[in-house]
C-alpha cells in the first residue's frame, strides 16, 4: 500500500516537530511527510530529530501560512509531485498574554493571521483536492482554551474559539465527501509556547504602567501557571496519532488534559449560563 501523504505546519518545534518525527520514523513507513517551517533557518532542530529519514519519508519545505502565495506554491507542488494530500495537520500557532486594552491592532492581526486566518486559508487550498478524491483527514491544533477562556489570554482564546466554530461547521458538510476533521484540545503543554506565556505574564506583572489590580491578578496567574506542570509533548502526540491519524473514523474533538482537570472543565463548559466558567477563571487570578 502506498504511504499516506501528510502535509504539516508548525514543524520547527514542540508538538509539530515531535509529530513529524513520529510520522517520518514510522517503522512500517506508512507516511510520506511534507513538513513545513516558516523559514529554512528554522529547520535545524527538525533535521536533527528525523535523522536518516530526511528526503526519504520526510521532506522539509518553507511556508508562511500568513502568505497566500506560499500556501498555493506548497499545495500545488505537493499535488504535482505526489498526486494527493491524504492528511493535513495544522499545528502552527502563537500566543499573546497581555492586558487586553494594551494590545495594538498590529498584534491582534498577527495572532489571528497565524492561528485562524492562515489555518483556514491552508484548509481552503487543500479541500478541493480532498473533495475530488472523496477522502482525507484534517487535524487542527485547537486548545482547551478554545472552549474555556484564560485571563489575559483574550486574543489567543478568541482565535481558538474561532477555530472551533469554523471547523465544527466545516465537518458538518465535508463528512459527505468522506473527509474527517479532528480538533486536538490540549491544556498547557511543556513547550516553548508555555515558556513564552510565562515570560509575557512576568513582563506585565512587573510593569509599573499596568494597573495595580491587573498586576496583582497577573502575579497570581503566574504563580498558578508555573506551579503546576504541563502535559508532555508525547502525551499530546500520542492522542493525535492514535485517535486521529490512525483512527478510521475519528471523533471531532479530543480534549487532552490532566485527569483531575477533565471533570471540572466539562462542568464549566456545559453550564449554559457561563457562570461556573467565569467563577473558575476568577479563582485562577485570585479574584473574589
Amino acid at each position: 500500500m502506498a504511504p499516506q501523504v501528510v502535509l504539516m505546519t508548525g514543524c520547527s518545534s514542540g508538538i509539530g516537530l515531535s509529530t513529524a518525527r513520529r510520522l517520518a520514523q514510522d517503522p512500517d513507513q506508512r507516511y510520506l511527510v511534507i513538513a513545513t517551517v516558516i523559514a529554512m533557518s528554522e529547520k535545524a532542530e527538525l533535521v536533527a530529530a528525523v535523522g536518516d529519514a530526511i528526503d526519504k519519508t520526510i521532506f522539509i519545505k518553507e511556508m508562511d501560512i500568513t502568505k497566500d502565495d506560499d500556501i498555493t506554491r506548497v499545495v500545488d507542488d505537493v499535488i504535482k509531485t505526489h498526486g494527493r494530500i491524504d492528511i493535513l495537520i495544522s499545528l502552527a500557532g502563537i500566543i499573546i498574554i497581555e492586558v487586553p486594552e494594551r494590545v495594538s491592532r498590529a498584534r491582534m492581526e498577527s495572532i489571528f493571521n497565524v492561528n485562524i486566518i492562515g489555518t483556514i486559508r491552508l484548509t481552503q487550498a487543500v479541500l478541493p483536492h480532498m473533495k475530488q478524491k472523496k477522502a482525507g483527514k484534517i487535524i487542527i491544533a485547537s486548545s482547551r482554551r478554545g472552549k474555556q477562556g484564560l485571563p489575559y489570554a483574550d486574543f489567543y482564546c478568541a482565535s481558538k474559539f474561532a477555530l472551533e466554530g469554523f471547523f465544527e461547521s466545516l465537518l458538518s458538510t465535508v463528512k459527505s465527501f468522506n473527509i474527517r476533521v479532528c480538533l486536538i484540545e490540549p491544556s498547557k503543554v511543556d513547550t516553548g509556547m508555555k515558556t513564552s506565556m510565562l515570560s509575557q505574564i512576568d513582563a506585565q506583572m512587573n510593569d509599573d504602567t499596568v494597573h495595580d489590580i491587573d498586576r496583582r491578578q497577573l502575579r497570581c496567574l503566574y504563580d498558578r501557571e508555573s506551579e503546576f506542570p504541563g502535559l508532555s509533548v508525547d502525551e499530546v502526540v500520542d492522542v493525535l496519532m492514535t485517535k486521529c491519524v490512525e483512527a478510521d473514523d475519528p471523533v471531532f474533538r479530543h480534549l487532552v488534559v490532566q485527569p483531575e482537570t477533565k471533570e471540572k472543565h466539562g462542568e464549566a463548559v456545559a453550564d449554559l449560563t457561563g457562570e461556573k466558567s467565569i467563577a473558575a477563571l476568577r479563582k485562577l487570578i485570585g479574584a473574589m
